[in-house]
């Protein structure tokens, strides 16, 4: 409601009658008895570091006891004891509120103070409003009561707050005590899984070496040949399903070592990133991927080989994790049997199929050096084996 463009003209008090100005000390009367229990309303400006009145509208009580009213503060009288709430709406252009009453020569009141503007944004003044005192109790008891009942309606909150908490996280320990006895049982369930898996796997090696030792004294050398690499190959199987590896570690060349073990027609892809150097068994990392990329009857590649890719991921500290993703083009069949043996590992019956135990071998030493290995049916010819395995960046020696 102020115009500021309008209220810079007004810098002296030849103005006091003009009309504009007039109909400035109107305005600001309609706001005065617009806010309840406001004294005042005014407009102050700073020249010369001094505070000045400009409009003030507001009647006047009698402060100096002469039975008259008094006389308002008219145009660019100055304001000498200025409250320093006042003082700094002026300096810092910002609203401001007295943090306490101020008393000056017109009374004692609670001021706030708000700058106005013109319309190129710039600052022109502060609109004042002084808040009376006479009834400032009698306005602060409904105050007073709201906040009793505030007070008491809290503590009835609080206690009943506290009543929920007490009650869930009593549910919650019994929930929690519940949740560790399921966890303890299904961690025993899998610890007995695990001796009883390591068991028969021993008992499983133990038979596979009689079968070799009984084959060394076959007649027919196809025959013995045969037997024996089955033999080897259920020894095998049986010490990854134990969970041990070889402990032979070196420094080697990931991308050289598995280009090395497959014929050159097939395609390998190397990222960018993977290292030159590793440091691992390699001599497990090449049965693995013989495993998955040869026959083992024939030791030839597979058929329905396509290609590999060799990737770097979750690269830490000292730590790399190796991708390997193996393209198959194969039959329903052979693609359902690889899903099943990475899928189920009491699966039992891999142990009787010369084929599936190659693939089943391979499963278990991926496992017993801490990797896992993934099945992605891609379409009806085409399926991906991933395997990830964790090695250590190179090591000076």
């Amino acid at each position: 409601m102020i115009d500021g463009d309008q209220h810079q003209l007004f810098t002296s008090k030849a103005f006091k009658n003009d009309q504009e100005y007039l109909s400035l000390i109107k305005r600001l009367e309609r706001i005065r008895k617009a806010s309840s229990n406001v004294k005042y309303a005014y407009t102050n400006i700073t020249k010369n570091g001094k505070v000045y009145f400009i409009a003030n509208g507001s009647p006047q009580g009698d402060n100096d006891k002469d039975g008259r009213p008094d006389e308002a503060p008219q145009l660019m009288d100055p304001y000498p004891d200025a409250g320093l709430a006042l003082r700094d709406a002026l300096r810092l252009q910002k609203p401001t509120v007295d943090k306490e009453p101020y008393t000056d020569a017109w009374g004692t009141f609670y001021s706030a103070y708000a700058p106005f503007k013109d319309s190129s944004g710039k600052f022109v003044g502060t609109l004042g409003m002084d808040l009376e005192l006479v009834t400032l109790k009698e306005r602060l008891v409904p105050i007073g009561v709201a906040a009793q009942r505030a007070a008491l309606t809290s503590d009835i909150l609080a206690i009943l707050f506290g009543a929920a908490v007490w009650f869930f996280r009593s549910r919650n320990r019994i929930l929690e005590e519940q949740r560790g006895l399921a966890v303890d049982q299904t961690n025993k369930v899998e610890l007995e899984r695990t001796q009883e898996r390591c068991s028969s796997a021993i008992q499983l090696e133990a038979i596979a070496i009689e079968i070799e030792h009984q084959a060394s004294s076959l007649q027919l050398q196809t025959i013995e040949n045969k037997t024996k690499n089955y033999a080897s190959a259920l020894i095998r199987y049986a010490r990854a399903r134990q969970g041990i590896s070889s402990s032979s570690c070196e420094n080697f060349d990931p991308a050289m070592l598995i280009k090395s073990a497959l014929p050159p027609h097939i395609s390998i892809k190397v990222s960018s990133d993977l290292p030159q150097l590793i440091w691992g068994d390699s001599n497990e990392l090449d049965l693995i991927i013989k495993s998955l990329c040869y026959s083992n009857s024939t030791s030839t590649i597979l058929a329905s080989l396509e290609g590999v890719t060799l990737t770097l991921i979750n690269e830490k500290l000292n730590n790399i994790d190796l991708a390997v993703s193996i393209r198959y083009c194969d039959s329903m069949i052979s693609q359902g049997s690889r899903a099943v043996l990475i899928t189920d590992r009491d699966h039992p019956e891999h142990v009787f199929d010369e084929n599936s135990l190659q693939f089943a071998t391979c499963v278990e030493q991926v496992r017993a050096l801490g990797g896992n290995l993934t099945h992605e049916q891609i379409n009806e010819n085409v399926e991906v084996v991933s395997l990830i395995l964790p090695f250590e960046k190179f090591k000076e020696i």
